[in-house]
């Protein structure tokens, strides 16, 4: 089958969740025979056009701020003309709010390839993104009927909330995942590695986006008054409109003495190791969908405690807390729990390993795809 996956970012750009969902999938269908192309933006940093097997069409076109409903510029008209003229199969698009879904949506009629979209959350709908998106939610629904169907993450999520609310009949869960093989116990040692003498570690994961709440985490490690405890922060500084949250996080590293460590750019072994070595994995998110770094917990077989941010709350192996002194009130209860620990961390390993594996999620994807493909029936267009 040729397949097209449209995504903001792909390799060797760092974008997030999105493209690590997206190679994931490429490249495990490309094993599997199919011919998989996807299509995001021009990086200067790319030098090829194609990786493990993936073909990569990238194109100049950016929104401002990543905020597709406050303009999309560059070579628009290209990319249409390669929906259109394209000889695929199917196309999915990842991830409504971007630029390549959101021009998708503008020539659906005219692509003969079934269509999919995977709606990852709809973070517009949150708080004051509302502001900027409430046009573009008002067109939305028009749009989602012009699809084969929707991949929901989790069946709790505001995006599924949406299409239920606007007729939306056509539609699959699918879940993200992580590969347990990575995650077998790593031979290096992360303690020795960075130098930490504490008794207990504490690890969050995100890039210094303010959404991806470091400063919560931060706070309630404060509020622990404890000094056998080292919180480690693994994340880039990746853009000088978020340089406030990174400076943020290295005023209070520096005033940890110590206990508050910044990986910027630490290399997949010793962010794997971080997993193993930590008692605790710790999330501040505002808006998620459905995060990677909770699965990756799960796998490492950390227990976590976490702000219920997109489909976490459905998620085993740790606890939901409200506010930064309940956050900080469960670590210091759990740290000395030992069998709590450890009946979080059988759970959430047993989950990883049941529902979030890669290789059971890509079959559930190649399956919708090929159902999609030997389908007689075209597109129904409700408008």
């Amino acid at each position: 089958m040729r397949i097209l996956h449209t995504v903001a970012y792909y390799h060797p750009d760092l974008g997030g969740g999105a493209q690590e969902v997206v190679r994931q999938l490429s490249e495990r269908l490309v094993r599997r025979g199919h011919d998989v192309t996807v299509a995001t933006t021009f990086s200067p940093q790319r030098q090829f056009l194609e990786h493990n097997g993936v073909q990569i069409r990238h194109f100049k076109i950016r929104s401002w701020m990543n905020h597709s409903a406050l303009g999309i510029r560059g070579d628009i008209e290209e990319y249409l003309d390669y929906l259109r003229n394209g000889q695929f199969d199917l196309v999915m698009n990842y991830a409504a709010q971007t630029w390549c879904t959101d021009l998708t949506c503008k020539v659906l009629q005219e692509i003969h390839a079934k269509k999919v979209l995977a709606a990852c959350g709809y973070s517009g709908l949150l708080g004051v993104r509302r502001l900027f998106y409430w046009s573009y939610f008002q067109r939305l629904p028009s749009y989602l009927h012009q699809y084969d169907t929707i991949v929901y993450h989790s069946a709790n999520y505001i995006d599924k909330a949406f299409g239920d609310a606007h007729g939306v009949k056509n539609y699959h869960i699918i879940p993200n995942g992580v590969d347990s093989r990575e995650f077998q116990r790593p031979d290096v040692n992360f303690r020795s590695l960075y130098n930490i003498q504490t008794k207990y570690i504490l690890l969050t994961v995100g890039d210094h986006f303010t959404n991806k709440g470091h400063d919560r985490v931060i706070e309630a490690f404060w509020d622990l008054k404890r000094d056998d405890v080292t919180l480690v922060i693994v994340g880039r500084d990746i853009a000088p409109r978020y340089r406030s949250c990174w400076k943020k996080c290295s005023y209070d590293a520096c005033q940890s003495k110590g206990r508050i460590r910044l990986l910027n750019q630490a290399p997949r072994s010793h962010v794997v190791a971080a997993y193993y070595a930590a008692d605790l994995f710790l999330s501040g998110s505002r808006i998620e969908a459905f995060p990677l770094v909770i699965i990756e917990a799960m796998a490492s077989g950390t227990p976590f405690i976490a702000f219920p941010a997109g489909n976490i709350a459905e998620m085993p192996g740790g606890i939901l807390v409200r506010t930064v002194s309940e956050m900080s009130v469960r670590i210091d209860r759990l740290l000395g729990d030992n069998e709590g620990k450890k009946d979080l961390s059988d759970k959430g390993l047993s989950a990883q390993r049941d529902r979030y594996e890669w290789e059971t999620i890509v079959s559930q994807y190649e399956k919708l795809y090929c159902d999609l493909h030997n389908s007689e029936s075209a597109t129904v267009v409700h408008m």
